[in-house]
């Protein structure tokens, strides 16, 4: 690509961002914002516009919020043509599968869950089923809205090609899980793979209307425990792009449950079935998560003591986590997330007495996003993607300084 071309495409790129950022815009607060000329911007909305990916609207009767609101007679806006593009995210559970849809402006446009338990290690099963919801959510859509690709989101650890190196929960490992599902749908459209936890930290920082902040923290909690890391708002991949493994953070000898990959981890004493395990010590009975959480709500001694336990190492944990990346706020999602309010209390005590005095506590919230929050989260990540500027076009592979 030319010079010329490649920066046009930037731009093109940063009009489309700044319209999903804003709804409804003029392009005279997209020149000032962006800092181009109004004649540039005039001419990319117009090859927007020829492409389907912009439309204009007249702002007196717009439902999108301008960028600034201005007297006198309304003028003509632009916004995105949210039906152009869709993006798939796929989430393959414990206990669930998920499939969302979402349009250009990042919208959802189809859901569906089903819950469903395969065998462990049943993964031509998985693929087969995952295949037959994306098949259906796709013959929903119109015909003229192009499917950009599709996200899977797994609970493992997941390479850049899409292998699953291991999924214990799955009974997987080194599984070529995104080239099965490329051949049993039989397309050439792009798909990936994608940690769940990744996408779950995606899906409360990009899918808010206010994101949750700059440096945050995204704590999935399950059957394990996973992690998102958001520094100056985007997300942290490290050298292999397996960032945000916090459930295997080391934080005693033995843990409540002994099948986890490291004794004494983090996800081995506030997982959920180190709860279960931790509850069945004390005296109870309960054949999963939601049986211990009525357990809870009935105020049984054995689930009150479960709680505090889990509070302690929760307040451990983080407070480790706390140490290290100093978060301004701390979200939690996942099933077991459940247990924290009713322990609030106790889980912000065991985070003070296992920080070294002064420090500030970040704020710690709830995700509100539900059983469909990875398969969510997946799909938002195409999204940002297709909305990123991409250096290569640029400098080169290598990227700027390679």
């Amino acid at each position: 690509m030319s010079m010329p071309r490649a920066v046009r495409h930037i731009n093109e790129v940063r009009v489309l961002d700044a319209l999903f950022r804003h709804g409804v815009t003029t392009r005279a607060d997209l020149a000032r914002e962006l800092g181009l000329m109004r004649s540039t911007v005039g001419n990319l909305i117009v090859g927007l516009i020829e492409q389907g990916l912009v439309r204009e609207t007249d702002l007196g009767t717009a439902t999108g919020t301008p960028v600034a609101a201005k007297t006198g007679r309304p003028g003509q806006g632009v916004h995105l043509n949210a039906g152009h593009a869709a993006f798939i995210g796929a989430d393959i559970g414990v206990g669930h599968l998920s499939v969302v849809v979402i349009d250009l402006a990042g919208r959802t446009v189809h859901s569906r869950t089903l819950d469903w338990r395969a065998e462990i290690g049943a993964v031509d099963a998985v693929v087969d089923r995952l295949a037959e919801m994306v098949e259906g959510v796709m013959r929903q859509l119109p015909s003229g809205q192009v499917v950009q690709g599709l996200n899977l989101t797994v609970p493992g650890l997941v390479t850049s090609d899409g292998v699953v190196l291991r999924a214990p929960v799955l009974g997987w490992q080194q599984v070529p899980v995104q080239r099965l599902l490329v051949e049993r749908l039989g397309w050439h459209r792009p798909i990936s793979a994608e940690n769940d936890a990744n996408a779950f930290a995606a899906a409360e920082l990009f899918g808010r209307d206010q994101p949750p902040g700059a440096e945050a923290l995204f704590v999935y909690l399950d059957a394990g425990v996973g992690g998102g890391i958001a520094s100056a708002g985007r997300l942290l991949r490290g050298q292999r792009g397996q960032a945000g493994e916090i459930g295997h953070i080391h934080l005693g000898e033995h843990g409540f449950e002994t099948r986890t990959a490291v004794q004494g981890s983090f996800e081995s004493y506030v997982g959920r079935e180190a709860v279960l395990a931790r509850f069945q010590h004390h005296g109870g009975e309960a054949e999963g998560l939601d049986a211990f959480l009525a357990a809870l709500d009935a105020g049984l001694p054995a689930a009150q003591r479960t709680l505090s336990d889990w509070a302690w190492w929760m307040g451990r944990g983080l407070a480790s986590l706390i140490s290290v990346l100093d978060p301004g706020r701390i979200v939690l999602g996942g099933p077991v997330a459940a247990l924290f309010e009713p322990a609030r209390g106790q889980v912000l005590d065991s985070i003070r007495k296992h920080l070294v005095p002064p420090h500030d506590l970040p704020v710690i919230e709830v995700s509100t996003l539900t059983v469909n929050a990875c398969a969510l989260g997946g799909a938002m990540l195409l999204h940002r993607a297709h909305l990123a500027i991409d250096e290569r076009l640029v400098f080169g592979a290598s990227g700027p300084g390679g």
